[in-house]
């Protein structure tokens, strides 16, 4: 029988997350999730072979190559010194039909892009090292080696699968007669944290809270018991938490709309974590309450607007625009609304019809925002031993669509983040935005793992 659809008010209660609930159940869970990771579990707390962090100081131009679903960006990544970067860099999108072609084919034409990116810097002739940030399952063995697992985001590419990504990208370049070495493969979430580091030294750990969102952080390598490091391993090293997957059994209580999106997914139990929080989510789960209103609660006088029906049409980029109006008469929201889905012409929304929405979107954003910031926390306690008084100068860098661009979601997780550390005026523990966090951190990356002249 279909679940009875929630006023405003009951689902204001299934969706606001008290300061107790995030200190008594979801800190402590993401806690055991990551000691399950560095024991046993394979696909989380992944090691990323980074054992060393810039010291800001550092010079020179280095190369990255991001591989993303949609879009191949290569770069040029300059180091100046005293924490500055410059960037000059590409963007391309990957065609459709190279998804799903031999290897060869696949990496000739990202070498093509990479020639690209050396003739218009001049390079053409030099030898140039590369670092390469992966946004594909990897199960990395070394600084520079990563065998790729299954793909994913419409990916099909023959060849690819259980062979070394770098070793078949350097064959590439060798192919196309071009003078790069990749020299370290590195997880998105990974550069995010070593490229703020090269600003600033006090960086702990990193998250991505964008379309996916993921985490990283510095720990002892004695800790990750699974992997059986020699005795002789560096002291520390970055791991990749893979916190999209965590949360099956401590995170809130699903709403009506949850379990509908979940059990409409790929995966059905796959990346609660992620389902909660993410912008490929979140837009959906307004979406779903929407439909919900409008068949049960007279929403737009009951009237389905044009392309509502449509999965995964209502974006975080519409939610943001809802959010941030504060006109008497709902008039950003009409214009965000009518923009981008059809309405009857006598059928326009009302006031009250667009304060309902404006709710909906308020409820979800916050708990995204909420369930983040626990994770956070958590990310300091793994670190720090805990997440209140702390005594030395933390940075949590964060990357990703959401979290820079989404209306007040930075300054709200701050203010929630003060709040569970009762910390007052304390500045010690920062959030900090960091922005192309992926491509500089490879690049920064490429220049420790490079051999020095």
């Amino acid at each position: 029988m279909d679940e009875p659809t929630p006023s405003l008010e009951e689902l204001e209660e299934q969706t606001f997350i008290t300061k107790e609930y995030i200190e008594e159940k979801i800190i402590p869970g993401f806690t055991d999730a990551y000691r399950h990771g560095f024991d046993e579990d394979e696909s989380t707390m992944i090691p990323s072979y980074v054992c060393r962090l810039p010291t800001g100081m550092e010079t020179g131009t280095y190369l990255s190559l991001d591989l993303g679903g949609t879009n191949l960006r290569v770069a040029a990544v300059t180091l100046v010194g005293d924490g500055k970067t410059d960037i000059e860099q590409k963007q391309f999108v990957i065609p459709e039909e190279l998804k799903t072609v031999p290897v060869e084919t696949l990496f000739d034409w990202v070498a093509d892009c990479a020639k690209d990116l050396l003739i218009k810097i001049k390079s053409l002739e030099k030898e140039m090292y590369m670092g390469v940030s992966f946004s594909f399952p990897i199960k990395q063995t070394d600084i520079n080696k990563g065998v790729a697992m299954k793909m994913g985001k419409g990916f099909d590419i023959p060849g690819l699968v259980n062979n070394d990504v770098v070793e078949l990208l350097n064959d590439a370049f060798v192919r196309k007669k071009i003078n790069i070495h990749i020299v370290a493969i590195v997880n998105d979430t990974v550069g995010s944290l070593v490229a703020y580091a090269y600003r600033d030294q006090n960086t702990i750990a990193s998250m991505i809270i964008g379309t996916g969102t993921n985490a990283a952080c510095i720990c002892e390598t004695s800790e990750i018991k699974k992997q059986n490091f020699p005795p002789d391993s560096p002291q520390y090293m970055i791991v990749n938490n893979e916190i999209s997957l965590m949360g099956a059994d401590f995170l809130p209580k699903k709403t009506k709309y949850d379990k509908i999106l979940d059990s409409q997914s790929s995966i059905p139990g796959f990346q609660p974590f992620e389902k909660m929080v993410s912008g490929r989510y979140i837009g959906e789960l307004v979406r779903l309450a929407i439909v919900d209103y409008v068949k049960n609660c007279n929403l737009f006088d009951g009237k389905l607007p044009g392309k509502m029906e449509i999965p995964y049409s209502f974006s975080t980029v519409h939610m943001s625009e809802i959010e941030s109006d504060r006109t008497y008469n709902s008039a950003n929201i009409l214009k965000s609304l009518t923009q981008n889905f059809k309405f009857s012409e006598d059928n326009t929304p009302t006031v009250g019809d667009m304060r309902t929405v404006q709710e909906l979107v308020r409820k979800f954003s916050r708990r995204s925002a909420h369930l983040a910031v626990a994770a956070v926390a958590s990310l300091i306690k793994l670190q720090c031993g805990t997440y209140k008084n702390i005594e030395r100068e933390v940075r949590i860098a964060i990357d990703g669509s959401i979290y820079n661009s989404y209306y007040k979601y930075s300054s709200s997780m701050s203010k929630l983040l003060k709040e569970i550390q009762e910390s007052g005026e304390d500045k010690k523990v920062k959030i900090v935005s960091v922005k192309n966090g992926g491509i500089i951190g490879a690049a920064v990356t490429a220049m420790m793992y490079s051999p020095h002249p």
